[in-house]
């Protein structure tokens, strides 16, 4: 799917991200909520494209104004050809590829964003 202003896509685990384009200057904003909660997130980032018809080449930051909230990263971020996204955190690649779909769709993981995290596994917003 084509990142829209004004759009509310989501990831895998419900993370619903509203976003802001300026295509002027190809960045985004915007907010990131819901999901696994933390929140709210503050989203930033930018996109370059080779052609008018060409998919994105982005790269997204969200940033957890509560950052102090246990059991959540401060900062993650999402990159990837649109709608195609991975996450990556501090310590580089997360190993969590997935693709966008519209908010009105249903998550593809849900069930699984809301159980208890393995040792040494992470998932989504949620620090291991």
């Amino acid at each position: 799917m084509a990142f829209n202003d004004g759009d509310c896509i989501q990831d895998q685990y419900g993370n619903q991200y509203t976003l802001t384009i300026d295509e002027a200057h190809q960045y985004i904003t915007g907010t990131v909520s819901g999901g696994q909660g933390g929140g709210p997130w503050i989203l930033v980032g930018s996109y370059v494209q080779s052609g008018a018809t060409d998919p994105w080449i982005y790269e997204l930051t969200a940033s957890n104004s509560n950052a102090g909230q246990a059991g959540f990263v401060a900062v993650f971020k999402i990159k990837g050809v649109q709608p195609n996204g991975a996450w990556y955190y501090e310590d580089g690649y997360g190993d969590q590829e997935f693709s966008f779909a519209p908010c009105t769709a249903a998550p593809a993981m849900a069930d699984e964003g809301r159980e208890a995290l393995a040792e040494g596994e992470r998932r989504g917003i949620r620090k291991a």
